[in-house]
Formats: structure tokens, sequence, C-alpha cells
């Protein structure tokens, strides 16, 4: 029986065009662009338009992917879906994208881990290759973070972080060196409400009050502190735990991709590493924290400007809302 690896044949990304700088949101939230850019790194971010959702966005992603690869959406015989924004609560997002693509009838996986769940479909794309499941797996991300933000000091922390974006590759069998090389994942639910949106709700009745609006429980918060400090020290060993996996050191790793939570959290798990931020990509600073879609936007873009080639060894890793974090490394 023959081994395959899963090989990215194809990345995609796509922003939306509405372009919203510091300048232009910090005194809305009663930040100024100065503490958002020492505390976080972020200068501005992407808005959708009204009416745009995240199968959107995650179209245009997928496109681009698609012709990366020479692939056309008829080849594609599954999609992975990753959001914590779906365009509806049902059905998933990735029907949707499904239809709009016009690839009919195939499977759509909807995952649903926050920032983490671009690698979480990942590994299960990658494991679907190898079974020899299916030939063709785009894996998507997607995210508009725009449309649940609290625009008012109580929201602050949140609001000044977060924007929209999507991100793809497409992954194909290969009997090759190169393709994910390893992805290792973790969750922990005892800090389930450390960075939480607790309404609506299925297990409340009704599932959604005034109440719960006026005292905002209907926007995502975070324990500023617990989730910095969390994300700092599993991202870091999430990352180690790869390479020592690989009987691999960080002076082998051509480039890393972290999650774009927080530039300030980025630098620390490089210091941590003993890594140069030379090898460090960076989007956060033009597009914020586009959770799941972070990384394959990041990974895009750094495919298409010609910095990560052929052979080169990539490290990703991602935090967030579970806790769930985890790493994966790729030849590429």
């Amino acid at each position: 029986m023959k081994h395959f690896r899963s090989l990215i044949t194809g990345t995609g990304s796509f922003l939306p065009p509405k372009i919203v700088p510091n300048a232009e949101l910090a005194p809305r939230v009663g930040s100024s662009d100065q503490w958002i850019v020492e505390k976080i790194g972020i200068r501005e971010r992407r808005y959708v338009e009204k009416g745009v959702g995240p199968s959107d966005l995650a179209l245009e992603a997928a496109k681009k992917a698609l012709e990366a690869a020479e692939r056309k959406p008829t080849d594609v015989d599954c999609i992975l879906f990753a959001t914590t924004t779906p365009d509806y609560s049902a059905p998933g997002s990735g029907v949707l994208l499904q239809n709009k693509l016009g690839c009919h009838k195939i499977p759509a996986y909807d995952v649903h881990n926050s920032s983490p769940g671009f690698l979480f479909s990942l590994e299960l794309g990658d494991t679907l290759i190898q079974t020899g499941k299916y030939g063709c797996i785009l894996v998507v991300a997607s995210e508009v973070m725009s449309t649940g933000l609290d625009f008012s000091e109580r929201g602050r922390l949140m609001t000044v972080i977060f924007g929209d974006g999507a991100g793809a590759v497409l992954l194909e069998p290969t009997e090759g060196n190169h393709g994910i090389v390893t992805t290792r994942l973790h969750s922990d639910g005892s800090f389930y409400n450390k960075l939480w949106c607790e309404a609506p709700a299925s297990l409340c009745q009704p599932r959604i009050t005034e109440e719960m609006i006026r005292e905002g429980k209907v926007f995502s918060t975070m324990d500023g502190p617990v989730v910095f400090d969390n994300a700092v020290k599993l991202m870091s060993l999430a990352a180690e735990e790869v390479l020592v996996s690989q009987n691999l050191s960080v002076e082998e790793v051509d480039h890393i991709v972290p999650h774009q939570a927080n530039l300030r959290i980025i630098e620390k798990i490089a210091k941590n590493l003993g890594a140069p931020m030379e090898k460090v990509a960076l989007t956060i600073e033009r597009y914020g924290n586009t959770s799941a879609a972070s990384i394959p936007i990041t990974l895009d873009e750094s495919v298409r400007s010609g910095r990560i080639k052929e052979g080169d060894l990539v490290l990703m890793m991602s935090f967030g809302s579970g806790f769930s974090w985890g790493a994966s490394l790729v030849r590429w």
C-alpha cells in the first residue's frame, strides 16, 4: 500500500477592500492609535460591507487557491471550512461555499475551533488524504469578525484587535518528501470562559434576550492576561513539540507563520524558540487578527511574494478559544 503525504498545491486569500485605520476606530472605543500600535502592533484592519458573509470571502480565496493549483471547482471532492463566524446558525458555511463554487454533492465539513480552526482542518484534511478517502481537498478559513464587535468602551479590548478576511489551501496526495510533515493539536476546556461569546446560547431559554444584549453577552470577551500568557506558553510548546518529533531544530526552519493574534505575543514566542524575527511572517499590522483565517492569509502572501520557496520548511502555530492550540510543520 502506498503511503501518501498531503501536498499544498495552491494557496489563496482575500481581504475585503474597506480599510479601517486606528485613527478611525480608536475614538469610537476610547483608545488611541499609539496604544493599539504599542500594545498589539495593529495599524489597520479590513471590514466587510453590509451583506457580505464569510462564505463570500471564502469564495474569492478558494478561487485563487484553485487557480494557483491549476484546478477547477469540479476537481474538489471535499471542503473543510473553518470559521467561528458562520453566515448563519444553520446551515454551516461549508455548504454555502460549495454552492457558490458549483462543486455540488461533495461533503462539506464545518470546523468550529476558533483561531486554530485552520490547523484543525489541515490535520483533518491531511488524515483524509492519507487514507485515500479524498484526492483534492479545499481547506478554507474565513471570518467576519466586524459584525460581532462591541463598538463602545466596554468592548475596547476585543474590538481593536479583530478584522475580516479569508484564506485557503488545496491539499492533494503526493508520494514525495514535500507536504505536511506533522501536526500536533491540543485543547483544554477548563479555560472555556476565558475567551468566549456567551450568547446566544442553546442552553438558555430563550436563546437570546434583551437582557443579554444589554449586558454585552452577545459580544466576545476575554481575560486579557490569562489569554496572553497561555497563548505565548502553549504556542511555544506546540512549536517545540513538532520540531522535537522530527528531530529538528529551529535553525532548520526557514519560515515561521504564526497566528496573527498580537505582535507582542508573536515576539515572545520567537524569543522562546530562539528564532530571529526575520524568519517570522507578519500581516497583523495591516489586517489585524482575522482568527482562523490569519495563518492561511499570511501563508498565501508569503508564497505569492516569493518569500516561501520550494523545499523550505514552514512552521505554523495557533491558539484560541477553548482553549485550543497547535502547530504544524510543512515542507514546501
